[in-house]
């Protein structure tokens, strides 16, 4: 066990490391140094203000830095320490819910709580962890791309679309999958067992001609997808592709994503396709 004074000079480390990233003069003022500062100094503050070193509280504390304090806690009980064994997933899981590592922004609790099951099979090195590490990488772009960080507001609308994407793949899981960001072209699809099977970060790539779709269904499903609206969401279409070097029928359901913050704007587009039988 350390000591009160060496528990308050261990607490000196966010101080510090937000302290070297304010002295780089050439890029402070760039965004992801600011995010990074943000993360530094208050990714051990509490939703109940109870945190450190500055006491913020609620919505007072940077999104970047509430998510990365959640993760950090996840982490700390997960691994092994030089005082304290590993941690089960599922205690972990609890001990945050349960408020015995502080208190957290109830929507990342919510989120959590929804990914428990997949953090699990992380842990376990059951699944591919290129689909998570996408995940990661379209979330912080989806934060990084907002001129401000997200209010209470945006947080709650993020969350609702990442909730629409998981009732979505949840009620059509162990088929092939499809996750694109329509902003940054970032594209993932996923076979039944969760193996990549392409992924691409450009918004030139054509997915059509990559799996050999006849330029007349191309040219059909585009012309369901312009149709697509917040009340008419989804589309679906047979099709012939050639996907793992087979050739065959699918049946394909598209579902689009629309933004919560802004009127008719298409965000993503997420679907499964699956051989007809």
């Amino acid at each position: 066990m350390v000591s009160k004074e060496e528990f308050e000079t261990m607490k000196e480390h966010t101080l510090i490391d937000a302290s070297m990233l304010d002295k780089l003069e050439h890029y402070k003022d760039e965004k992801m140094i600011k995010i990074a500062y943000q993360i530094c100094r208050w990714h051990h503050e509490r939703w109940d203000g109870k945190g450190y070193p500055d006491g913020l509280k609620g919505e007072e504390i940077p999104i970047s830095a509430q998510v990365v304090s959640i993760v950090d806690v996840y982490d700390a009980l997960t691994s092994e320490r030089c005082y304290k064994k590993a941690f089960e997933h599922d205690t972990a899981i609890q001990m945050i819910m349960d408020g015995q590592c502080g208190q957290f922004n109830p929507i990342l609790l919510k989120c959590l709580k929804e990914l428990s099951l997949q953090l699990s099979k992380m842990l376990n090195k059951e699944m591919d962890d290129n689909k998570y590490s996408h995940e990661i990488q379209r979330l912080s772009n989806e934060i990084l791309r907002d001129k401000s960080l997200p209010n209470q507001i945006y947080s709650q609308s993020l969350v609702k679309v990442m909730q629409e994407k998981i009732d979505f793949f949840k009620s059509n899981s162990g088929t092939n999958s499809i996750d694109y960001n329509v902003v940054s072209g970032q594209l993932t699809i996923l076979n039944g067992k969760q193996q990549v099977l392409c992924q691409r970060n450009n918004p030139k790539f054509d997915l059509f001609k990559e799996f050999g779709v006849i330029e007349e269904d191309v040219q059909y499903i585009r012309v369901l997808l312009h149709q697509t609206s917040v009340q008419n969401k989804e589309i679906s279409v047979q099709i012939k592709a050639t996907v793992e070097n087979k050739s065959q029928m699918y049946k394909m359901k598209l579902h689009t994503l629309w933004s919560p913050m802004k009127k008719d704007v298409c965000i993503g587009i997420i679907g499964y396709f699956d051989i007809i039988k």
